[in-house]
This record gives structure tokens, C-alpha cells and sequence, in this order.
């Protein structure tokens, strides 16, 4: 029987019904049942899920990409009034009809062939985000456990450990490195619709919009696509790997999960009688994306599976294995090449031994320094009066350094790899900011990224702002670090999962805003007048952060606050529709306090830390020149 839920109103409501979706599709998985969800739409386009599909498409980078409508997120969703917004995505659902995307071509690192990205209009990104948030608890509880592109709580680093993990314990050397020809421009919609069906979305209106999305046309080229789906959609990860989840089935089902007559405790068990006692082709896949990776014991076994897989692809999903691209290599004599890294074994001091030797790409590296060096040259350009705007400039070159040696710290030889193109990076840096004053300047002696540049000596280039020392970090600034094993419990749908995940890293598990607190739905807003310019749909998607930022409690006399007293205040209403609605520029009160600010009365009576507190935000209302 189909499951349906009621559409959440609040987003821990919508948390819980995550969870639901994720336990019911286990639960009927174990029971040997597929799992069947009607009503799904009812819940994607439910208010609470398009808040959080606007959130999350504003925290992307190329949220201000404009599609072929030209439309922008902060001019035409953000600065827009809260009512307007909510009805015209509740109304696209009702009669949805997507706009061509937009083909634009990205470098891929270190090739010189480009990839095509399709960018939709932001309407149909909010769509698909809302989509998105739906099914996805449905399919991971389904996909396989060893997929790790573009799933939550896993990543490269995790698909690159399995790797190693697998060839140290099995003693396998042999890897075939997988490529699927042009898989996005190939999914076939018909196939990939029937998947979904199976895989328990059986809401056909869910259904029917996904198709259209799929078929949507190309800016200047096509009305209609008969294949493929657009890279740079919200959706397109999470189908490719719906896609592809029966590949994962028809390898994983002939080695990891076989089923045998003897039931067995521990899977490891299971294998090694399986290795002793059966004629089976062992291997252990790892995918990422459309990237794969196959492991097995030999030269002869390795080119019975990639037969199998260019067959199983062909005449099962329509794709094309490409030949050229898909290598047999056996890691002992050269590396494989997998999600930015180069991997290889080699001897070590035991006669038996083989030591796991991972380090980046070069090829792929020196594509992402070329490109940092490129931006450090441009910081030239800048006017030598306008330091503000080198700060900037600094901070967000910072960023790509200490994201490149994030990405590699997990290899084996991080530390000689990035030493060796530190230095161009170094000198480039020197130079560009020698007409700024720079100069070099020990690192533990600077005032940004503290955390980092304590822990060396090394100079680095800096300049002077402000009374601080401001420095160009170093890509020698790194450290291994070890990636532990995926934990297949970690999930965003589960309390244990959150919890895992937490400890793993340290992070918090992702809020839940304070929208029951805070709850503002469309009767509210206008009963309550917020339909003017200044309370608009940033306004009302920010002012949950602002008070989990202040911890719930009132910038004024730190009391905390309730959903009686509440109010969220601008600090400085004066600013641009750009900038006034910024979670920086806006605080949690009471509503008493908030008054206070306002009325310009003598509160000097009260705690002197209150009514210091009152001047101070009295003198933000005030317009700076």
C-alpha cells in the first residue's frame, strides 16, 4: 500500500518527515517489499520545503547565475515581497512548464576538452531543489553503500579511502578505472522514469514534472531534448545516481552482496568463504558520479568484468563504455588516476609488503595553481589607494589555497606534492603585492588565519591594513591527514546518523531554523503588514538564522526570548535592499527592548550594560557618511 504524509508546517516538521520517508523505505526493503510514496507533491510544494529550497539554492555560489529568463536570485527571489514569491512557485507547480536552460562550458581541470553545463532558470531551480528535498531520503536509503559522488555526509576523500582500504586487506592490484562515454548527454528519460517508479516514487504528477524538466530545451539550440540530463541542474546528481544505482546492483550482487545459502555474521566471513570455496569473479566497486573504479585479483578477471560491464551497459541502460578512457592497470607497475587523486602501492621494507602511495594529480593540480596565480596577477590591477578592495580580494584568494590543500590533505605525499608548486605561487604573490607596501613577514606574526599561520615560521608575503599584518597563505601550510572508512550508518535521515556525523567531524549537524518560533506564513505576513519593501523574502528567510546566531537570546538585556516577545531588528535600515536584510544587519529582541531602540526615550535607569547597550544600537540607526 502507497504511503502519504501530511505536508509539514514547520521545518522540524519537515526533518521528521524526512526521517519518516527514510525508515519506511528501509523497513520495507528488509520486509522484501518495494517501497510505493503518493502525495509527494502535496509535500515539495508545501511552504516550509520552498523556504528551504530558496535557502539552499541562495547558499550556492552560482545562485546569480542567470538562466535563459535572465532572472537572478537576490534581485528577482530575495528583494521580492514574501507572498508574491510563495504563490508564484505554489503556482509553477500546479502548471509546470520549464524554460530552456542555458548551455554554458566550463574547463575541465587539467584537460583541454570543456564540459557542457546546462544552467536552468532559478524558478525551475527552486523547483528542482524542492523535488530534491522530497525524494532524496527515499533513494539513499536505497542506493548502494559504496556510491559516494553527490550523496550527504560523503565525499572524494571517503571513495579514494575504499580504494585503499580494499587493496591493502585483499591484496587485489588489479583496478579498472571506468568511464562511461558521455553518460549525462545519454540518460535515457523513459529508463530513468521507470527507476523511479520502481524505486517507490509512485506520485505521477512528481513524475510528470521530472520528465518535463528532462526533456527541457537549450537556449539557441533545441525546443525539446530527447536525451540526457542537464549538468548544473539541483536534481541531475541525485538521478544520475539513481541512473546508475542498477550498474551498482548487477556488479555488487555478484561479490559484496551475494547472497549464499549459509547465512554468515560478518560480511568478511562471507567473502573469504566465498574466495575459498567458489568460482565467483570477485569485486569490490567504488563509484563516484559517473567515475568508477573496480578491484579485483587479476589481469585475466579484470577483463572479464569490463566485457561484462560495456554489455550490462549497452544493452541494459543505453550508455557506452568507452574504451580508450577505461584502463586495466595493475598498481604495483603504474598509478590510477581517481576524483583528483593519483593512486599506487609500492614495496615497502617487508619482503611481502605493498605500501599505499596517494598523491594529487599533477595534471589537475597545476590546473588549480595556474588558476590562483592567475587571480594573484590580477591583484595588480587594483588601485594602490583602494585597499579595502585587496583585502577582498586577499581573503578570497586565501580561500582557493586553503581549499585545494583541504581537497589533497588525505594523500599520502600532500606535503611534497603542494611544496613543489608553492613556490611560483610564493613569488607571484610577492610581486603583486610589492606596489601595496608588501613585504615578507614571518606567518605566526600575522593577524589573519590565525588558527594556520601560528604553527610556522615561513614568510610569507604581507601587507598592512588597518593596524593588522595581512598575509597570502602558503600551500606548504599542510599536514596529512587520515580519512577513516565511510560509516554506512551516517545519514542526515536518522537521529544516529546526525549523531555519527557530528562526532566524526565535530560540525554541528545542520540546523533547523527557528521557524516554529518565528512561524510567518503568508496570512501572517500581510495581517501583520510585512508585505512593505523592507521586509522581504530575504528578510523573512534570514531572521531564523539571525536568532540561532544570537542563541535565542535578546541583544539587548540577554534574556532569552519566546515566541510572544520575539522581534528581529535591523540595525541599520538605512543600508540597500542589497545589504539591509543580511543576517549581519539583523538582530534578535524583545519586543519591550526593541521599542527602547526606537523611542528615544531617557532609559539611563536601567542595568548600565542595557542602557549602553540601547546607545550603541540607537547610534546604527543613525545613516554613516
Amino acid at each position: 500500500m502507497a504511503q502519504q504524509f501530511d505536508y509539514p508546517k514547520s521545518e522540524s516538521e519537515l526533518r521528521q518527515i524526512q526521517d519518516l520517508l527514510y525508515a519506511k523505505t528501509k523497513e520495507e526493503l528488509e520486509r522484501g517489499d518495494a517501497p510505493r510514496f503518493k502525495g509527494l507533491i502535496e509535500i515539495a510544494s508545501s511552504e516550509v520545503i520552498i523556504l528551504t529550497a530558496i535557502h539552499n539554492i541562495k547558499a550556492n555560489k552560482g545562485s546569480e547565475t542567470a538562466g535563459s529568463d535572465g532572472e537572478k536570485m537576490r534581485e528577482d527571489i530575495l528583494q521580492k515581497d514574501y507572498p508574491s514569491i510563495i504563490t508564484r512557485v505554489k503556482e509553477c507547480f500546479k502548471h509546470y512548464k520549464p524554460n530552456p536552460v542555458r548551455r554554458v562550458y566550463i574547463e575541465k581541470p587539467g584537460k583541454q576538452e570543456k564540459r557542457p553545463l546546462g544552467i536552468p532558470a532559478i524558478i525551475d531551480r527552486i523547483i528542482q531543489e524542492c523535488i530534491k528535498i522530497v525524494i532524496e531520503p527515499i533513494l539513499e536509503a536505497q542506493f548502494f553503500k559504496h556510491s559516494y559522488g553527490f550523496r550527504p555526509m560523503r565525499d572524494a576523500q571517503m571513495a579514494l579511502e575504499r580504494i585503499c582500504d580494499m587493496v591493502h586487506h585483499t591484496g587485489y592490484y588489479w583496478i579498472i578505472e571506468g568511464d562511461i562515454s558521455k553518460f549525462f548527454d545519454h540518460v535515457n528519460h523513459t529508463k530513468l522514469c521507470k527507476k523511479l517508479w520502481h524505486m517507490g516514487i509512485r506520485d505521477r504528477r512528481m513524475l510528470m514534472i521530472i520528465k518535463a524538466m528532462l526533456k527541457a530545451g537549450i537556449m539557441n539550440e533545441i525546443k525539446e531534448n530527447p536525451l540526457g540530463t542537464a549538468q548544473g541542474g539541483n536534481l541531475s546528481p541525485l538521478l544520475a545516481n539513481a541512473y546508475l544505482d542498477d550498474l551498482d546492483t548487477f556488479i555488487s550482487r555478484e561479490w559484496e552482496e551475494k547472497k549464499t545459502k549459509v547465512s554468515y555474521k560478518r560480511s568478511d566471513s562471507k567473502i573469504l568463504a566465498l574466495r575459498k570455496r567458489s568460482n565467483l569473479k570477485p569485486a569490490y566497486l567504488i563509484r563516484y558520479a559517473d567515475d568508477w573504479a573496480l578491484v579485483t585479483n587479476s589481469k585475466g578477471m579484470a577483463e572479464k568484468w569490463k566485457k561484462r560491464i560495456s554489455s550490462y551497459l549497452a544493452s541494459k541502460l543505453k550508455l557506452t563504455l568507452s574504451e580508450e578512457k577505461t584502463l586495466i592497470t595493475d598498481v604495483r607497475e603504474k598509478p590510477i588516476h581517481f576524483v583528483g587523486f593519483n593512486f599506487k602501492v609500492r614495496r615497502g621494507k617487508s619482503r611481502k609488503g605493498w605500501i599505499v602511495n596517494t598523491k594529487p594529480n599533477p595534471e589537475r593540480l597545476k590546473a588549480k595553481v595556474s588558476e590562483i596565480r592567475g587571480n594573484i596577477k590580477r591583484l595588480r590591477r587594483i588601485n594602490y589607494k583602494n585597499k579595502y578592495e585587496l583585502v577582498h580580494e586577499m581573503n578570497k584568494i586565501n580561500s582557493q589555497i586553503r581549499g585545494i590543500i583541504q581537497y589533497y590533505e588525505t594523500a599520502t605525499r600532500v606535503s611534497v606534492s603542494l611544496a613543489k608548486c608553492a613556490y611560483t605561487i610564493r613569488y607571484t604573490a610577492y610581486k603583486a603585492l610589492k606596489k601595496f607596501g608588501g613585504k615578507w613577514v614571518s606567518a605566526k606574526e600575522v593577524n589573519n588565519l590565525i588558527s594556520v599561520h601560528t604553527k610556522y615560521t615561513s614568510q610569507i608575503p604581507t601587507i598592512e591594513y588597518a593596524g593588522m599584518k595581512l598575509g597570502l597563505t602558503d600551500l606548504r601550510f599542510c599536514k596529512w591527514k587520515r580519512t577513516l572508512p565511510k560509516i554506512q550508518s551516517e545519514t542526515p535521515y536518522t537521529i544516529e546518523g546526525r549523531d555519527t556525523y557530528r562526532e566524526r567531524t565535530g560540525k554541528r549537524p545542520l540546523l533547523v531554523r527557528a521557524d516554529e518560533l518565528l512561524d510567518l506564513h503568508l496570512s501572517q505576513a500581510i495581517k501583520l503588514g510585512l508585505v512593505k519593501k523592507l521586509y522581504n523574502f530575504e528578510y523573512l528567510l534570514n531572521r531564523a538564522y539571525a536568532f540561532n546566531r544570537d542563541k535565542g537570546n535578546c541583544r539587548i538585556c540577554r534574556e532569552p526570548v519566546d515566541s510572544d516577545s520575539v522581534q528581529i531588528h535591523h540595525d541599520k535600515p538605512w543600508l540597500p535592499m542589497c545589504k539591509v536584510n543580511k543576517v549581519i544587519n539583523l538582530s534578535t529582541v524583545h519586543v519591550t527592548c526593541h521599542q527602547m531602540i526606537h523611542d528615544e526615550k531617557d532609559y539611563s535607569f536601567l542595568k548600565k550594560q542595557v542602557w549602553s547597550k540601547i546607545l550603541h544600537f540607537r547610534e546604527k540607526l543613525i545613516p554613516s557618511n
